[in-house]
């Protein structure tokens, strides 16, 4: 079993600071359309970035495990939310990855090392939404 621990700090007003158990420290704030405070990372943010860095760090596990000839990886992840009857709640997240590889032999093991990904990341199956992912892997 592996336990993550935080604690955060009410600052006032719309500002936190969530910190890890080693220390590490991130300023908070609710999302500037929600009355915080710009230039801050949001607790959205967070998710959607998790999510992002989640995949990236899982296919690395898959990258290195295959022998992938990965040379650069750069994706953007956005994350959707709508007003329903049960409040506003995230409907999806979407991460577009560009990946170069070594080899025509890479490509369809970077395709296969993301699909892995997707299925293993932690973060992505920890929500109760969907997560899309498109690739676009070419040899540089």
């Amino acid at each position: 079993m592996h336990t993550f621990i935080t604690a955060t700090e009410w600052q006032g007003g719309e500002k936190l600071v969530t910190r890890t158990e080693s220390g590490l420290a991130l300023d908070v704030s609710s999302p500037p359309q929600f009355g915080g405070e710009a230039g801050k990372w949001t607790p959205e943010d967070m998710l959607v970035g998790g999510v992002e860095a989640c995949i990236l760090l899982t296919s690395m596990y898959f990258v290195t495990k295959n022998a992938i000839g990965l040379k650069s990886w750069t994706s953007r992840a956005t994350g959707s939310m709508e007003k329903g009857a049960s409040g506003l709640r995230f409907t999806r997240i979407d991460v577009r990855i560009t990946a170069r590889v070594a080899t025509e032999a890479d490509v369809p093991k970077m395709q296969d090392a993301v699909r892995l990904a997707e299925k293993y990341c932690p973060l992505s199956a920890a929500v109760n939404f969907p997560v899309a992912f498109t690739l676009d892997c070419s040899v540089q």
